[in-house]
């Protein structure tokens, strides 16, 4: 077996992985997505890690000068939770800790988990320049940070203020809608009648609008019933009032068109507090802000005696209220989708709270214009167009979360300023007595209180692993980034906001090549997930059919935004026939190498042969009379060449690794040794050089057994990655 670990530090102990800022070399730049400093590498990584690394070794052999740069993200809301829940079991909590401790336990804990699993992230081979390793949250990715929010806060797009927000209960902030997933839930729909003001429940016809809603716990924040323009049986109560079943009080009935005439009896309860199309409705026919729900997911003092109760605790008694009251028609068994925090699936609460923003019209505009232009390749091509619609339609960035783990908000208020929590039936606005620093401004200034969505870093990524704000020698050589690679699921929160953070700063796109590869599923198509247990971790993969083997089997998966369904079983049987070719390869090559037979010579058939495959005299080449035998697998490798060259410029990866498999098994291995057995000596040198050749063309996609089989010729570099890429002049 192959000592992957040993010839991996072989690699990195030699520098071979570090890029040359003074190099006269071409460059091709790759960044590598930050995995979460929590997370543990997964199937999805060990695809994106396998396929940046083909690439990188591949341009490396084409005589490149090649920055494969890692980072590491911070991760605010998944290190939150991991970290309270180490703090939970020894009886801690920010409660008792307080900020600064808080912070000084965290940064602990952080460099403790990173030093646990930064080895594992080299994991498949990755030949990334470890020297130039970043961290989302050390002191130069602090500052261009800072630059970022202070230029768009200097242009008038940063705003603060009161507007309905995502909140998760249980990790205590607003998230953005692309970090929410949806759950399919049976719950009860609830048919609620509001009497119309003025009209005694005895009055025969229309004296009452009955609504349907699953959440009769926010009806103590209603502040208008409303149905589709034109509905007939209630257009005749527009301009009424009616009377709400908990609170009495008298509310307005109006129409609008974005009401659902399907949905229920065609009429809405209005919670402008606890939803989005309802505050937009509210905004619109300037209704009253109420809120039932606070930021914990209990009922505020509004809803009387069911204050400070759980929603769900709440729901059941608020149902049998309006049963006693008589104001519950009917219920009905409704399956619907929820929205739950993705990270730890708590349902959301749509709810009006002071945060930060960014106005980001003028970004998409410029990030539209960057697409449009077909100046970023998108694999696969489709996914321009998915890109330009979502900016065409995108909606102001929240950027503040209510955590202690991140870059916290570079914004100061004189300390002598009362704070006002956001308690009231009102949200407050900030104040304009504030100043925009990252360091105090003085000694009695305190500072902003939240910090900066994730994504607002991880967005400037492209520009900041290169030490931009400063115009430094990387990033003028290295930017923009020749490749990109990514899982679909986060094409707006981070591909389309690299796009335009990039285009605002520096003009130009930041990257000119973005990969979309697909995502691995289970057999019924569902993701992978700790919950559902239908996880293949990598190491086990690895651990049963080797590293090269396992990349070989991810890369048949490689197509650019085809997701694959894959078990343990497929996976095995995969892993098991490339460990397979690799037995195969590693027999080739102790036949060619080890048993040639004595006094064999490869030299001077060899410096002829050579200029064949690399192309460099093909009028000598011509001269040379060579038996039909190895013309032909000359040939056949000259056009092999040319196909893996091509596909692998084209980034079909999966296509690439199985032409070369399919060269080497079966014309090299069972057609061409075959028939070179009977005149072994006169045929070694074309063996030897056959197989030099095809050891440096499959090195991208198994580097390790490529590395070792290597070294065992006599004529070789330091290293197969000091070799150079074959030329298919000759093809």
């Amino acid at each position: 077996m192959t000592d992957e670990k040993q010839i991996y530090n072989f690699w990195e102990n030699t520098g071979l992985f570090k890029a040359n800022i003074k190099s006269s070399k071409k460059t091709f730049s790759l960044l590598i997505p930050p995995p979460n400093l929590t997370g543990e590498l997964h199937i999805g990584h060990a695809m994106q890690h396998s396929v940046l690394d083909a690439i990188a070794r591949f341009r490396r052999l084409q005589g490149f000068d090649v920055l494969l740069l890692p980072g590491v993200d911070h991760a605010g809301i998944a290190f939150e939770n991991t970290f309270d829940k180490e703090l939970k079991k020894q009886n801690l909590s920010k409660e008792k800790l307080g900020r600064e401790k808080w912070l000084e336990a965290a940064w602990q804990f952080k460099e403790n988990i990173y030093n646990s699993v930064s080895q594992s992230w080299r994991f498949m081979g990755l030949s990334a320049d470890w020297s130039q390793e970043v961290f989302s949250l050390d002191e130069k990715r602090k500052t261009a940070v800072f630059h970022q929010f202070k230029k768009y806060y200097d242009d008038g797009l940063i705003y603060k203020g009161p507007y309905i927000v995502q909140w998760c209960p249980k990790c205590n902030t607003a998230i953005e809608d692309l970090e929410m997933e949806y759950e399919e839930k049976k719950e009860k729909l609830y048919y609620v009648r509001y009497q119309v003001k003025g009209q005694g429940s005895k009055v025969k016809g229309q004296n009452f609008i009955e609504i349907a809603t699953t959440r009769p716990e926010t009806i103590f924040a209603d502040t208008a019933v409303a149905f589709y323009r034109n509905h007939p049986k209630f257009k005749k109560f527009v301009g009424q009032k009616v009377i709400n079943p908990l609170t009495k009080n008298a509310i307005p009935v109006i129409e609008d068109k974005r009401v659902e005439k399907d949905f229920g009896t065609g009429a809405l309860k209005i919670t402008p507090a606890h939803d989005i199309l309802d505050y937009q409705i509210g905004k619109d026919h300037k209704l009253e802000i109420l809120h039932a729900v606070n930021k914990e997911g209990r009922l505020t003092d509004i809803t009387g005696e069911f204050c400070g109760q759980k929603i769900d605790e709440a729901k059941e008694k608020v149902v049998e209220k309006l049963r006693t009251l008589g104001a519950l028609s009917k219920e009905e068994d409704y399956i619907h989708s929820v929205a739950v925090c993705e990270r730890c699936k708590t349902t959301i609460e749509p709810l009006i709270s002071e945060e930060w923003f960014v106005r980001v019209e003028k970004l998409a505009k410029g990030a539209i214009d960057v697409i449009k232009k077909d100046k970023i390749k998108f694999l696969p091509s489709n996914y321009a167009k998915i890109l330009t619609d979502w900016l065409n339609n995108i909606h102001d960035w929240c950027i503040s979360r209510s955590l202690w783990w991140g870059h916290r908000i570079p914004v100061w208020y004189p300390s002598t300023r009362e704070v006002h929590p956001e308690r009231g039936r009102r949200a407050r606005s900030g104040s304009s007595d504030m100043k925009v620093s990252l360091d105090p401004p003085g000694p009695d200034w305190k500072q902003d209180e939240q910090v900066l969505d994730t994504w607002f870093s991880s967005g400037l990524w492209p520009l900041s692993t290169l030490g931009w704000p400063d115009k430094t020698k990387e990033f003028d050589r290295y930017f923009p980034w020749d490749f990109e690679i990514s899982a679909p699921e986060i094409k707006y929160l981070w591909i389309a906001r690299m796009v335009m953070i990039s285009n605002y700063f520096t003009g130009k796109k930041p990257f000119k090549t973005m990969f979309f590869h697909g995502t691995l599923r289970d057999l019924e198509g569902r993701k992978f997930s700790k919950s559902l247990g239908n996880g293949i971790e990598p190491q086990y993969l690895i651990d049963k059919w080797g590293t090269d083997a396992t990349r070989m089997a991810l890369y048949t998966y490689s197509i650019p935004g085809r997701d694959g369904r894959v078990s343990k079983e497929t996976l095995d049987e995969r892993g098991k026939n490339f460990r397979n070719f690799a037995t195969k390869l590693r027999n080739i090559a102790r036949f060619v190498l080890e048993l040639k037979p004595p006094g064999a010579s490869h030299s001077r058939p060899d410096r002829e042969s050579d200029s064949h495959f690399r192309g460099n005299d093909k009028e000598a080449v011509e001269k040379v009379i060579m038996p039909k035998d190895d013309q032909w697998i000359m040939g056949k490798l000259a056009k092999t060449t040319k196909t893996v060259t091509k596909h692998l410029e084209n980034l079909e990866l999966h296509l690439a690794s199985e032409e070369i498999y399919e060269f080497i098994w079966h014309k090299f291995a069972d057609d061409y040794i075959e028939a070179s057995k009977s005149r072994r000596p006169e045929a070694q040198s074309t063996l030897e050089n056959i197989l030099k050749q095809t050891l440096i063309l499959l090195h991208p996609f198994m580097p390790f057994l490529t590395e070792e089989l290597y070294q065992k010729f006599e004529d070789k570099q330091k290293s197969i990655l000091l070799e150079k890429w074959p030329s298919a002049t000759n093809a």
